[in-house]
């Protein structure tokens, strides 16, 4: 939502009591170190004993980015609140000894409205403590093992095999009938290689990680655009809405991206108003059709991915609320962003034109697409539109509203 001006600072959160005040950060202060060269990130106060109290540290990790045991997905916390991927993405929680070596400042006082989630509950501790004596009770890695790789392995083969003979097949039904098996091991990539990769869960090496989430970026997409939409928005905060943010929009109000909330989904609001997936969002006449035209715009999905939201994304440096300066401020980063999509143009687009002419390769680069998005779609809708899913919003005070549709 808009949060507008903050109060002035309140510097009475102390490492420790005999010890000067460290310095108060503001939130636009905070927002402008977010590129991989300056990086700075909030996130909730807690004691020694991991009790949570009043109030955001924050912790300078510019160079702790390259010995982060989870590679540079850090720096997806750069430059805003990064208290719910802190808690979500350490299961075995964060030694409060980092902490305080991290430590540059803390947050003026109300510089966040309150958070969807509590953290004082006892429930998710409990939870991440019982996951990880499941996953340690039955011998499992965190991070890898040989059934991935070989996952991988055959998925890949499976694509670029496809790839070659949609090219080389000279009947074009049976051309187009590869095309569909591409852009259906192009999903399976899309939803198990690169998703591990760029969760850092594909293998303990970093750079395999890399790669792995490089994957995505081969079959056309962008793994960046990918890393803010679900890393950042989708997964901590699965069917969560910004309701004031949302009636904004519907005024023709677009607040500083400063000012904007962050706790909300995109994959619910995105698709609004040609889909409604969250019950806050005012039905029109034809939602009661969706469930008819859902299916043709489900296949278009991974067109208007790449051919629409990557190129937006790079180029305003952000993904609707989300600010994504935490990849596009890397020239590198910039420079694998165009090179890749002027590369994947030539493999999935340039040779199958070469080989079947203009219209028919162009054909099969469309169909292989729609395959793809079909595909896609009709796994992600589960996470939203399912009997008995639970939904929920923020107001302006930043309160929680839970509801079942």
């Amino acid at each position: 939502m808009c949060n507008g001006n903050v109060p002035a600072a309140d510097a009475s959160l102390k490492a420790n009591s005999s010890i000067k005040p460290l310095k108060a950060i503001s939130k636009s202060e905070l927002a402008s170190h977010n590129t991989p060269s300056s990086a700075w990130c909030a996130v909730h106060n807690q004691d020694s004993d991991g009790t949570y109290t009043s109030g955001h540290v924050v912790l300078d990790i510019t160079n702790f980015a390259a010995k982060h045991p989870g590679g540079d997905l850090i720096l997806l916390a750069a430059g805003k609140d990064a208290s719910v991927l802190f808690e979500t993405y350490h299961p075995r929680g964060v030694p409060h000894s980092l902490v305080k070596k991290l430590q540059i400042g803390v947050m003026e006082k109300g510089s966040f409205a309150d958070s969807f989630y509590s953290w004082n509950s006892d429930f998710y501790k409990v939870l991440k403590k019982r996951v990880v004596e499941r996953i340690e009770e039955r011998g499992l890695n965190r991070r890898g093992s040989v059934e991935i790789w070989i996952k991988a392995l055959f998925l890949l083969t499976g694509f670029w095999f496809s790839l070659l003979q949609m090219y080389t097949n000279s009947n074009f039904f049976v051309a187009m009938a590869w095309s569909i098996t591409m852009g259906s091991f192009a999903a399976m990539i899309g939803t198990n290689i690169q998703h591990d990769g760029n969760h850092g869960a594909f293998a303990q090496s970093k750079f395999m990680n890399k790669c792995a989430g490089w994957t995505l970026d081969m079959i056309g997409a962008s793994a960046f655009t990918w890393e803010f939409q679900h890393m950042l928005g989708h997964h901590p905060y699965t069917n969560v809405l910004d309701g004031v943010e949302e009636m904004k929009k519907e005024e023709g109000v677009d607040c500083k991206i400063e000012e904007k909330d962050q706790e909300s989904d995109p994959d619910v609001f995105s698709s609004f108003p040609l889909m409604r997936m969250h019950p806050f969002h005012t039905p029109a006449w034809f939602h009661r059709y969706q469930h008819i035209y859902a299916p043709f715009l489900f296949a278009l999905m991974t067109l208007a991915k790449v051919f629409q939201q990557d190129y937006e994304v790079a180029v305003s440096k952000r993904l609707y609320h989300i600010d994504a300066q935490a990849r596009y401020g890397s020239i590198w980063n910039v420079f694998r962003f165009w090179s890749m999509k002027f590369i994947t143009m030539i493999y999935m687009m340039g040779l199958p034109i070469y080989f079947h002419g203009a219209a028919k390769g162009m054909a099969l680069f469309v169909i292989g697409h729609l395959a793809c998005g079909e595909l896609l779609a009709t796994m992600f809708i589960v996470n939203h539109v399912i009997e008995g899913v639970s939904y929920a919003k923020k107001d302006l005070q930043g309160a929680k509203e839970d509801g079942n549709d």
